[in-house]
């Protein structure tokens, strides 16, 4: 059951961080080509940006598990 958890925990912590790093470095050009919006950005950086999110939830997980935190110390009060 613990890896359930600990899985459930890495998809939130990543689909949250994800979100938090998805509008970095976006350039939007300043001339945009006929059925692009203009809002779409030139390189969006998507592999890089899923890499570091990777990373970071990895990170942040590692430290979760080592000082011994679980959903049961939140639902167990």
């Amino acid at each position: 059951m613990a890896i359930f958890t600990h899985v459930l925990i890495f998809i939130l912590i990543w689909w949250v961080l994800f979100f938090i790093i998805l509008p970095l470095k976006i350039k939007i050009p300043h001339e945009t080509e006929i059925g692009y919006a203009k809002s779409a950005p030139s390189k969006p950086f998507l592999l890089i940006k899923f890499l570091l999110t990777s990373l970071i939830s990895g990170v942040i997980l590692f430290f979760l598990i080592f000082f011994g935190f679980d959903l049961s110390t939140i639902f167990n009060k």
